[in-house]
C-alpha cells in the first residue's frame, strides 16, 4: 500500500500522463484533419455565367465539369481528381472552373445569346454521358470535350494541351507535356 505522499505522486503522474495524452490526441487530430483538408481542397467553382465573365476578362480558358448527382464517377472526379494539388494548380493558373448538373432542367443560363438549361448546355457541349470534361476558350467558344472518368495525369495533359494552345496545330496524340507542369511547352514525339 502506498503512503499518502507516494499516493499523491502517483496521482500527479497519472494526471500528467492523461494531460499529455489529451494534448497529443488533440494535436494529432488537428494535424490529420489539416492533411485531409489539404488533400480534399477543391478548385474555385464558379457559377456558369460568372465563369464565362471571369474567363473573358482574364483571358483564361473555362473547364466545365458536367456531372449528375447520382453519378459515382462524377463524385470520384470531384473528390480525387479536381482536388489533387497538381490539377488544382493547373486549373488555378490557366482556367476558370464551373460545374453543370446535367439533370438540372430548372436553372437557366445565358450562353452565346441563348438561354439554356444545364441539360441543354450539356447537349450543346456534346456531353452525352457523365462525367464529361468540357473545355471552352476564354471567350466561351467550344474547344473540346472528353467523356468519362479522367485521372489526374491525363487531365493535366489535356489542360496543358489546351492552355498552351497546342490544340490549334497539333493532334492530341502527338502532344507531350511535362509530367508535372501544366505549362510545359509542346514537345513532339521523336520521328
Amino acid at each position: 500500500m502506498l503512503s499518502r505522499p507516494a499516493s499523491r505522486v502517483a496521482e500527479t503522474m497519472i494526471s500528467d500522463c492523461l494531460t499529455w495524452l489529451a494534448v497529443l490526441f488533440v494535436v494529432g487530430g488537428l494535424g490529420a484533419g489539416t492533411v485531409e483538408r489539404a488533400a480534399g481542397q477543391q478548385p474555385a467553382w464558379h457559377d456558369f455565367e460568372e465563369a464565362l465573365a471571369v474567363a473573358d476578362s482574364t483571358g483564361r480558358f473555362v473547364m466545365v465539369a458536367v456531372y449528375a448527382p447520382w453519378c459515382g464517377w462524377c463524385h470520384k472526379m470531384k473528390d480525387d481528381v479536381y482536388s489533387s494539388t497538381e490539377v488544382r494548380q493547373c486549373l488555378a493558373k490557366n482556367f476558370v472552373t464551373t460545374r453543370l448538373n446535367r439533370d438540372d432542367t430548372d436553372t437557366v443560363y445565358q450562353y452565346q445569346e441563348r438561354r439554356l438549361t444545364p441539360r441543354k448546355l450539356a447537349a450543346t457541349f456534346r456531353a452525352e454521358g457523365v462525367p464529361t470534361t468540357v473545355l471552352l476558350s476564354p471567350r466561351g467558344g467550344y474547344v473540346m470535350h472528353l467523356s468519362g472518368f479522367i485521372g489526374p495525369t491525363r487531365l493535366r495533359s489535356l489542360l496543358a494541351y489546351v492552355s498552351t494552345r497546342a490544340y490549334r496545330s497539333v493532334p492530341y496524340e502527338e502532344f507531350r507535356p511535362g509530367a508535372t507542369n501544366c505549362d510545359d511547352r509542346l514537345r513532339r514525339r521523336p520521328d
